[in-house]
């Protein structure tokens, strides 16, 4: 958990520029206990200045798309680290704030880019993530503190007022990188391999959204438009006809049938790994949008590594070919929906599924696009971690009314817009012990975090925490008013969902879609939820939207 109090920094942890030695590798854990206690403290707002030279920081914001990694100094609530590099980050996001005349972007600075074993108290990487399409502020913290809440092993964050060679930039969120050092931390030194899949579809977008689809010079957005994740989609082959689906039409939308598990289609064949052409087709051709998923969708195709581009070439470790094999076997024996665990964290998994129903993200595995998780396997275990959650609480639902998005059904929570399967979810589930174990950690997570009042002090204690950086905020996205409409709406949305889901757990609501009847409903008409904020939303008033004309020169000392 990340509550802790502040620690002292001795100047060897914090700033040694040589690689780890064997001590050094011993005292990894340690290290990483050290950035979680001081810069992950969020019972206040951190300070971080970026000193840059002032042509390379021009340079970042005439080509953010680049993502070029600048040489540049970092000072850390007065602790200084010298060569590190910072670059923008974010695909969508990033494009669209490129498209648009606000310079806010998201940045990664990486400490052991320049100097090899170089940390910040054991880290290795940090996101400063701009908060985009959040009027609340709080999507993210909030997504990770539930995550935690439910026992998942969740990214830390804070809070960060930020600089640019002096001069105040904004409030941003504090956000430690799913890498080596979220690795060290939650599972040892000795850690597995580390995956976040993206769907080639998205890369491909995020290619035309470089080369192809920039704003001309000096057009705006529409005030106030709400744009989805990307304005055009790239031409794609013909998606085959949807007659053509394996028979899994009786099943309520999301969730296989535990009673006919041995009538799953052929790529539940693990005795020759081979699954029909036709098939390979259709699953490779469904992504609701167009797309295809070379893995992405944790789904079985072959043995073959070329078939898991989606996996694989998203790597955040070094995999060998043999762990790639490894990960393909995983997935093969997920697909039988037999011994599942001998292939998946049953118990970590059903956690994350727990919180990530709660929260609704469908910009991501249950959603229309595949992306916006982390895959971590270690000795051919798969786990699921959360990632990207500032479009949570029905940030990412285009469609649909309060009551609709609030109810949500916990048992069905796959996007009806999309066509690809998602075996992660659905052999979990088809499993009746898996389900009940999924419902107890549903209500625990109701009853421990919502019910007892917890949520409500959290969201009170960071709102006035960081209410008065908001209002101060040179490049904020939402004025103070605004951010307090979003809060108050954040705040009634998360009791209605818990009420909700409090229903659904004891009957009095059907928790599949399919049963659910409107009258049961828990009603959420009374709350606007793009108050909280959306998709491609930039400033409605005045003088905001734009970072500082101009960035005060480096000191020479820290060109």
């Amino acid at each position: 958990m990340k509550r802790f109090a502040p620690v002292l920094f001795s100047l060897t942890l914090l700033f040694g520029t040589t690689a780890c030695s064997k001590t050094q590798t011993e005292n990894q854990q340690t290290d990483t206990v050290e950035y979680a206690n001081a810069l992950f403290d969020d019972n206040y707002v951190h300070t971080i200045d970026i000193q840059v030279d002032q042509d390379s920081w021009a340079d970042l914001l005439e080509n953010p798309t680049d993502k070029t990694k600048y040489d540049a100094s970092v000072i850390i609530d007065g602790n200084t680290v010298e060569n590190v590099s910072v670059a923008t980050k974010g695909n969508s996001s990033l494009s669209q704030v490129a498209g648009s005349e606000s310079d806010r972007y998201s940045l990664k600075i990486n400490f052991g880019h320049l100097v090899d074993g170089q940390t910040y108290g054991g880290l290795d990487k940090l996101n400063l993530q701009n908060i985009c399409s959040d009027a609340t502020y709080m999507k993210d913290y909030l997504a990770y503190e539930i995550m935690e809440e439910a026992g998942v092993a969740a990214p830390l964050t804070s809070y960060v007022s930020l600089s640019i060679n002096g001069e105040l930039y904004g409030l941003y969120l504090a956000l430690e990188d799913l890498d080596s050092s979220f690795l060290e931390r939650n599972y040892g030194e000795d850690a597995g391999e580390l995956y976040k899949p993206e769907s080639e579809m998205l890369g491909n977008m995020d290619k035309q959204d470089k080369n192809n689809m920039e704003r001309p010079e000096g057009m705006e957005m529409p005030e106030g438009t709400e744009m989805p994740e990307r304005t055009e989609m790239p031409e794609r082959t013909e998606m085959p006809e949807r007659t053509e689906m394996p028979e899994r039409t009786e099943m309520p939308e999301g969730m296989a049938n535990p009673e006919n598990n041995e009538e799953m289609p052929a790529q539940a064949n693990a005795e020759n790994g081979d699954m029909p052409e036709d098939m390979k087709q259709h699953r490779n051709g469904g992504m609701g949008m167009g797309g295809t998923s070379n893995g992405s969708d944790l789904a079985y195709t072959d043995d073959e590594i070329a078939s898991y581009s989606d996996i694989f070439d998203n790597a955040q470790t070094d995999p060998t070919d043999e762990d790639k094999a490894r990960l393909i076997a995983a997935l093969k024996q997920l697909s039988t929906g037999e011994n599942l665990e001998e292939c998946v964290d049953v118990d970590a998994t059903i956690r994350y599924f727990v919180a990530h129903n709660f929260v609704l993200n469908g910009d991501s595995y249950t959603g229309t696009m595949l992306h916006n998780y982390g895959l971590y396997e270690e000795n051919g275990i798969l786990t699921m971690l959360p990632w990207d959650y500032n479009l949570a609480f029905g940030g990412s639902h285009m469609n649909g009314d309060s009551t609709s998005i609030v109810n949500t059904a916990i048992d069905t929570p796959l996007s009806s817009e999309s066509n690809v399967e998602r075996p992660m979810w659905e052999q979990l589930m088809a499993n009746e012990e898996n389900l009940e174990l999924y419902h107890e950690y549903f209500d625990k997570l109701i009853s421990d975090y919502f019910e007892s009042g917890r949520f409500e002090s959290t969201v009170t204690r960071i709102s006035t925490l960081i209410r008065p950086y908001v209002e101060n905020d040179p490049t904020a996205w939402y004025s103070v008013d605004e951010f307090d409409a979003g809060v108050d709406t954040l705040t009634e949305f998360c009791l209605l969902r818990a009420e909700s889901v409090r229903s659904q757990l004891d009957g009095s609501l059907a928790s599949t879609t399919e049963a659910q009847e409107t009258a049961d409903m828990i009603d959420a008409s009374g709350i606007d939820i793009s108050t909280m904020g959306s998709q491609g939303k930039g400033k409605e008033h005045e003088g905001m939207g734009n970072a500082p004309e101009e960035i005060p020169k480096a000191t020479e000392e820290n060109n």
